[in-house]
């Protein structure tokens, strides 16, 4: 019997049955693009795949595996400390200190004004202080203007560090100087964590704050007021004006795929976008 060998070049099957084993990349795309403004994924650099905001990298910012095959953001923190917990924070002698890393992604985007919003992010760190900047568009820190900020923040009553808390403010004397929202779970296990936080107005004319993590609801409060976000501030990642004044300290930690959308995504959405970043499915 005449013996029949068959040869295969790895190089012509190899990568399809790499892509079928394992996926392709789950940040390639992004999971929606409806109300999509802007898209930085971390992944080496700080373009905007959405559209043109495209951030400036400055300091010592750094690049390390994402939550997905892509990279992220990688923030070394800083700051004037004696030690670990709210009790012993500093103030940080000015804006920018520390390890310097920061993204400023210009002065347009994130003036929502009224509008609904949805910002949306993958975070990752093991902070054991008061509060650290993550995300933030504020003028300055005496809170004259409008402005809203991301903190991983210490939770009143235990005073435990790890916290997401989220805050609008609506300037001034007229209004409120501030609506937060803090998670009811801490995310400063050294694990990534998808968190979206939501601004959604509701039918009898007055808003709602939605904070998700990890892809389910974990707390939401209604707004009192309507606040009107437009400030000529820079959107920032990793640093905030603040540092200068309240013990507030540049984020430590990693960052990517933070996204931003110009209505409120549905809870059915945001567990899109979590799934689209798990590294265990």
């Amino acid at each position: 019997m005449k013996r029949i060998t068959l040869r295969f070049r790895a190089a012509a099957w190899l990568p399809a049955a790499i892509l079928l084993a394992f996926g392709t990349p789950c940040f390639a795309q992004a999971p929606i693009t409806n109300g999509l403004i802007a898209r930085w994924t971390g992944d080496g650099n700080a373009k905007d795949s959405a559209s043109h905001y495209d951030g400036q990298v400055s300091g010592r910012l750094r690049y390390v595996p994402g939550p997905a095959a892509a990279q992220a953001f990688q923030f070394g923190g800083g700051g004037a400390l004696n030690g670990p917990g709210p009790q012993q924070v500093q103030p940080t002698p000015g804006f920018g200190s520390g390890s310097g890393a920061q993204v400023d992604f210009g002065k347009s985007i994130g003036n929502f004004g009224t509008r609904d919003f949805t910002i949306a992010f993958w975070i990752k760190t093991d902070s054991k202080y008061f509060y650290e900047a993550f995300l933030g568009k504020r003028p300055s820190c005496d809170a004259s203007s409008s402005h809203w900020n991301i903190f991983v923040a210490y939770q009143e009553g235990t005073r435990a560090p790890g916290y997401i808390h989220c805050g609008l403010g609506a300037g001034g004397e007229r209004q409120p100087a501030d609506n937060m929202l803090l998670s009811t779970h801490p995310i400063n296990d050294g694990q990534w964590h998808h968190v979206a936080w939501v601004r959604q107005s509701t039918s009898s004319g007055s808003s709602m704050a939605l904070l998700y993590l990890d892809g389910a609801l974990d707390i939401s409060r209604t707004y009192r007021d309507e606040i009107d976000l437009v400030n000529q501030a820079p959107l920032v990642l990793g640093q905030h004006v603040c540092q200068c004044c309240d013990g507030c300290r540049p984020y430590s930690g990693a960052a990517a795929e933070l996204q931003i959308f110009s209505h409120a995504l549905t809870a059915e959405e945001i567990v899109i976008l979590y799934k689209a970043g798990k590294t265990d499915k």
